[in-house]
């Protein structure tokens, strides 16, 4: 798949940032292999993950010291989870002008987004079970559908560099 070998730009100058960098880059690893075996849920939990580091890479990039030095990196909150990151990102007004397209129009990626953060959720053996969720019937196409809504954030994310 050509679109996989997207890169996000490198956000460098502060520990933490580097950090997510790295897992970033795991993560992008670890969707090829995923889509490569053809197994459309473990593809999408990593690309969940990839996007989950991707927007802790941002933030700590555009809210670290001035000085990049990595010893006043702020403390990552243990709280903080994928839904807040999003949250954080629609505040900052990063993914309202972004549009993703599919069969049934144009939207704002904001509206969509969360899917990848529900259905990472499904991970979860609870969350599956009260969802009815089967990850062995999770298909191509519902992958694929993910992994766009990924590609219009990323995009977005590396105009705001």
């Amino acid at each position: 798949m050509r679109r996989l070998n997207r890169q996000m730009a490198k956000l460098t100058c502060a520990k933490h940032g580097d950090q997510a960098n790295d897992l970033v880059s795991f993560w992008r690893r670890q969707t090829k292999r995923e889509v490569k075996a053809k197994s459309w849920f473990m593809a999408a939990l990593a690309l969940g993950s990839a996007l989950e580091a991707a927007m802790y890479a941002y933030f700590i990039i555009w809210s670290g010291d001035e000085s990049n030095d990595p010893a006043k990196d702020e403390k990552i909150p243990d709280d903080m989870a994928l839904f807040d990151l999003i949250e954080a990102a629609k505040q900052f007004d990063l993914l309202s002008p972004v549009r993703f397209k599919d069969k049934f129009g144009e939207h704002a990626v904001e509206g969509v987004i969360l899917e990848i953060s529900r259905m990472r959720n499904n991970v979860h053996a609870g969350a599956a079970l009260r969802k009815n969720f089967n990850p062995a019937k999770f298909k191509k196409k519902d992958y694929m559908r993910l992994q766009d809504i990924f590609d219009a954030v990323m995009d977005n994310y590396n105009l705001h560099l």
